[in-house]
């Protein structure tokens, strides 16, 4: 998942500090202000040296001390400071409890470390103030499936997705060759899929399988597909599911043998075919990616998608 590890407050700081041209500036502001265009121009030790004296200036409200330590904060961690990060973090929610950007760094934090319990009771604290902050939801959702806890991780990045749908584009790694294809951008419609009632079928239990393929939970697509061949050992459309979800969690080799077995119930289907390719291809094993485009090719020559893979390899015109 490629959710941005820290998030810098300096849009929330520069936002929060217009004030009407007829009131005068208070020096924390203006240091703070300063500091932010140090921050801007890379030079963090100074940028430090101004929110340090615009906090010191003492003429800062809450919020806006809550803003200059998150900021300052994310400037220690990116000096790998984290001791001092750390501080700020939790001095910045303690002056605003609703402050999401805070938490949202404080618990990247801890991740980092690898500390899960810090940073899921913090996350706990964090929507407990602010209920409906997506990305933090996201962020425990997460954090509960990595721990299989797959019920409470299901319910917060459905949760999240709900309130904020381009969230579900970083749910699957944007690298992945079948994105856009095989796997879509999670929505809540996948959500649906996945928390409705026992799945009626075996169609129904590999529609489920690619609702979990493109949601990141890869364990369970994988039971789901598995399931399948379990009932059902000539299933096509499993090993494929299958050999997807395998390459997705990294298990190249093991992905190509559950493409042969596909292949092997299903020797016309090109669509075998060209996702086998894709899969040589991401590899750089362009001489099999070939084999299977021109295979493909031969059984469908109306699929522009299969010339086009030839057409790239220099194998057509």
């Amino acid at each position: 998942m490629a959710l941005k590890l820290f998030r810098s407050s300096a849009l929330a700081l520069s936002m929060a500090f217009y004030i009407a041209p007829t009131v005068s500036f208070a020096d924390g502001i203006l240091f703070a202000r300063t500091a932010q265009e140090a921050q801007d121009n890379g030079n963090l030790e100074l940028a430090i040296e101004y929110y340090t004296q615009a906090l010191n200036e003492g003429d800062l409200s809450k919020k806006h001390q809550a803003y200059v330590l998150n900021n300052r904060g994310t400037l220690f961690q990116d000096l790998n400071l984290p001791i001092e990060a750390e501080q700020d973090f939790i001095q910045s929610i303690e002056r605003l409890p609703t402050y999401g950007d805070a938490y949202f760094n404080l618990t990247s934090l801890y991740l980092v470390q690898n500390k899960n319990d810090e940073a899921l009771s913090w996350l706990n604290k964090a929507l407990i103030e602010i209920p409906e902050d997506a990305e933090l939801l996201l962020k425990r959702g997460v954090l509960y499936r990595e721990q299989n806890e797959i019920e409470a991780a299901l319910q917060d990045v459905s949760q999240a997705v709900l309130i904020k749908p381009e969230l579900g584009k970083i749910l699957i790694n944007e690298s992945n060759v079948y994105l856009g294809t095989y796997i879509d951008y999670a929505t809540i419609d996948h959500f649906i899929t996945i928390l409705s009632e026992e799945p009626p079928s075996l169609d129904a239990y590999i529609k489920r399988a690619k609702a979990y393929l493109s949601t990141g939970f890869l364990e369970q697509a994988l039971a789901d597909a598995e399931y399948v061949i379990e009932l059902e050992p000539k299933s096509f459309d499993a090993y494929q599911a299958k050999a997807i979800i395998l390459f997705s969690q990294g298990a190249y080799d093991k992905a190509i043998r559950a493409f042969d077995l596909a292949l092997h119930y299903a020797p016309n289907n090109p669509e075998i075919f060209y996702n086998r390719g894709r899969l040589y291809k991401s590899l750089g094993d362009n001489n099999n990616a070939s084999f299977d485009f021109q295979m493909a090719y031969s059984i469908n020559r109306q699929e522009k998608k299969y010339r086009r893979e030839l057409k790239e390899l220099g194998l057509v015109k």
